[in-house]
């Protein structure tokens, strides 16, 4: 790929599908090993796939990245430091990084490796990314939830390269900070487990009463596709244009990566495509409704009808003929022998074997037609039928999975003379070799070898993946050689020239794990968090070593006691934070609890700062890497705990209740008024739930800018301090009431006062991952 190209990033989940993202016109691709990938569940790459996928990539000049972006413990970089020896040994292109830990000692002891931080690193504004480009990052993901006019500010403001997603599923929560699925399942998608609880039905309540919608799909979002905004991404400064579907079959692969490139291609040859007839290709393959997302500002977000693959719509019923098992459809588009249809209400699907029209067995109807179908099941017949399964497009995809497309170019030169062997040169911009004829050249009795004539042999290139671009030859005028030898040199070469490219070899590092030792920590401080002042005021401060205090709320205190530390929260406004820097107010405090990337760069060479669990900080040598005192992130447990090893002060929230989804988008606006409604008020009418299947109730909490959090069913509570090798606990409250704040206090008071330990049976708690 040329300097200032614009990478198309393809997703391959298995070797198959990196075929198709290779033979469609991706530029890159990105894939995991079976170890330490955020895809637990694809099929992924085992050793020796990956060193082959390697080599096909690189023979057809696009990059491989691996992902290696979930969170590690300090038991796991033993084997996680040889794994990425044996990628930099095959010559990866790139790691995907969430971990910081992990990030560090890239750094250390791979310095030419290329780093890209991970979505799940929660990247989500131009400070954050100033962070990591001050960090000597190659690359970074940006969260799918900033918008594009914030991409152009930051791609204009910063010397790093941006990556988008710009197609494919959506996460509800922002990645790298949901534990859904990990709270409810132990599935945890910072391990590339996470079971997509979003996919899932919930009940939605108001002031515990169930409020009906048929649509019980709340958290499922649509697909993301940006296809009619190509030439906008381009001029915004954006380098990938990534495509998410690592789980995806091949066909999916081959259906994006290509409609994606003929869109960029178009841009740079200024002509027109039709990105409609593009959307209908790839929603004959899967998609759950396409959306503009975050990215583009669509509001239109969510999915609430079907979960899964709607495809295309393509029938209405008209009546089921009981007697001959038969259903009569109505088309509103065309289908095939093959096809695989959805009927959403019994979340039914069938393929079309026999499709008869006027009584007649067809292979094929078209709109309007009237046909009928064989179905053995009486069905609802208020309904639209959906094709999931495209039979004759999927087979046109075939030709990005079985065949070769690609064609490089390559340059020759050959050099011949009288009893000398014949010598030919191949070359492109970034190798080159030579290689001889073993017989030499004779003096031709009769008719002499032409130019054209070698010419002729020498582009004789089908079997291969290049074409010749550009030949020079000096050939004697009355020489004469076998055309046979000719073939044979011809052959020789382009086999030598492609295992040139194959064979730089890159030395193995050796890497020395730092194992640290240090004191055992005793819980000594009793710390707490709110969430608006009614809470302060339940607090007596004798009790309390800190109390931590959103930002926002400060400039409404009349008194500032020196026990008050401000807390960034992870959702914040930008314009709010940045008044509250440049205020009087900020210089009153000598430290501030921040909860991401952007607000650490704000801060960090103003005050003293505290990582929250936000960071996910799970060894130390992520800890080293950030340096400062932390949170202890909720995903760990109580072995893994006391297995850190820092001199950094190391905090623990002992009571709580998870926030398991961060939001950007509002579920209370999306259930009554059918999508994301800013400052529509309805929060402040009642408070809100989520029941599962299960009869699980999860509250709904919102604040000033409309973003929402999903807590958790249990209040996590943690009373046998003594187990955990930390320095402070933190009670986090959210929405409890005045007089369970000033019990919940007094409960922990007494067992760090008295070292005792509470008898639980009683309470509706859990202690999560401790």
């Amino acid at each position: 790929m040329r300097k200032g190209e614009i990478e198309l990033l393809a997703p391959a989940g298995s070797y198959e599908a990196m075929v198709a993202a290779v033979q469609s016109g991706a530029n890159a691709v990105y894939l995991g090993g079976q170890l330490f990938g955020a895809r637990a569940y694809a099929t992924n790459f085992d050793r020796d796939e990956l060193k082959k996928a390697v080599e096909y990539c690189h023979l057809h000049r696009v990059l491989l990245y691996v992902t290696v972006n979930i969170l590690y413990q300090n038991s796991q970089f033993e084997e996680l430091l040889e794994y990425i020896n044996y990628l930099y040994s095959i010559h990866v292109d790139a790691l995907i990084i969430q971990d910081m830990g992990l990030y560090y000692f890239v750094k250390k002891y791979f310095p030419h490796f290329e780093i890209h931080i991970s979505t799940q690193a929660s990247v989500k504004n131009k400070a954050g990314v100033q962070y990591f480009e001050s960090q000597n990052v190659d690359r970074v993901v940006i969260a799918r939830e900033t918008s594009i006019d914030e991409i152009e500010d930051i791609c204009h403001d910063t010397n790093i390269d941006i990556e988008v997603f710009v197609h494919g599923a959506i996460c509800m929560s922002y990645s790298g900070q949901c534990l859904m699925s990990s709270m409810i399942a132990k599935r945890s998608g910072n391990q590339g487990a996470c079971g997509q609880p979003c996919r899932l039905q919930y009940e939605f309540l108001k002031n515990g009463k169930i409020e009906h919608n048929e649509n019980k799909y709340i958290l499922s979002p649509k697909d993301l596709c940006s296809i009619d905004h190509i030439p906008r991404l381009i001029e915004a400064g954006v380098k990938s244009f990534k495509i998410e579907g690592r789980m995806k079959k091949p066909e999916y692969v081959a259906s994006v990566v290509s409609s994606y490139r003929q869109a960029i291609d178009a841009y740079y040859k200024n002509q027109p495509i039709d990105t409609q007839q593009a959307k209908n290709n790839m929603m004959k393959i899967f998609n759950r409704g396409f959306t503009g997302g975050f990215l583009w500002n669509d509001k239109n977000f969510v999915s609430s009808d079907i979960p899964g693959n709607r495809g295309v719509k393509v029938a209405q019923i008209v009546r089921y003929n009981k007697k001959e098992k038969k259903l009569i459809l109505r088309l509103t588009n065309l289908i095939h022998q093959n096809d695989r249809l959805y009927f959403p209400k019994e979340e039914l699907t069938r393929t079309v074997t026999k499709m008869f029209k006027k009584r007649l067995l067809v292979n094929e109807a078209y709109k309007d037609d009237i046909i009928e179908i064989e179905l053995n099941k009486e069905i609802d017949i208020k309904q639209d039928v959906y094709k999931i399964s495209d039979y004759v497009y999927e087979k046109e995809l075939q030709k990005y999975i079985q065949h070769e497309n690609i064609s490089l170019p390559i340059s020759m030169k050959v050099i011949g003379k009288i009893n000398e062997p014949l010598t030919l040169t191949v070359y492109d911009d970034s190798t080159s070799l030579t290689v001889h004829t073993t017989q030499t050249i004779e003096k031709a009795l009769k008719t002499p070898l032409s130019t054209e004539r070698i010419k002729q042999q020498l582009s004789k290139l089908g079997n291969t993946i290049y074409h010749l671009d550009k030949i020079t030859i000096d050939f004697c005028d009355n020489g004469i050689i076998p055309i046979k030898s000719l073939n044979d040199l011809r052959r020789e070469a382009i086999a030598q020239f492609q295992q040139k490219k194959l064979n730089k070899h890159q030395e193995s590092v050796h890497v020395i794990l730092d194992k640290k030792l240090t004191k055992r920590k005793q819980v000594k401080e009793l710390n707490v968090m709110i969430s608006n002042l009614k809470q302060y005021s339940a607090i007596d401060l004798n009790q309390v070593h800190h109390v931590f205090i959103p930002f926002f709320l400060l400039n409404k205190m009349d008194n500032i006691d020196d026990r008050i530390i401000p807390y960034i929260p992870y959702l914040y406004s930008q314009d709010d934070l940045n008044e509250f820097i440049e205020s009087d107010l900020f210089n009153l405090f000598n430290q501030v609890l921040v909860s991401d990337y952007g607000a650490l760069q704000l801060i960090k060479e103003k005050k003293k700062v505290i990582l929250s669990n936000n960071f996910n900080l799970c060894n130390d040598y992520g800890i080293e890497a950030l340096n400062n005192d932390f949170v202890i992130p909720y995903e760990m447990t109580e072995k893994q705990i006391n297995n850190i090893h820092t001199t950094q002060k190391s905090y623990f929230i002992a009571y709580g209740k998870i926030t398991n989804m961060n939001m950007k988008h509002c579920i209370i606006s999306q259930f009554y008024l059918g999508k994301k409604v800013d400052k529509c008020n309805l929060c402040k009418h009642g408070t809100y739930q989520l029941k599962d299947r299960k009869g699980k109730l999860f509250d709904i909490l919102t604040d000033t800018y409309c973003n929402n959090y999903i807590l958790h069913y249990k209040t996590l509570e943690c009373y046998e301090l003594d187990y955990f090798n930390a320095d402070a606990i933190i009670l986090n409250f959210t929405n409890e009431a005045f007089d369970d704040i000033k019990k919940i206090i007094n409960r922990y008071d007494h067992i760090i006062n008295n070292r005792s330990v509470i008898n639980t049976t009683n309470l509706n708690t859990f202690t999560g991952y401790f």
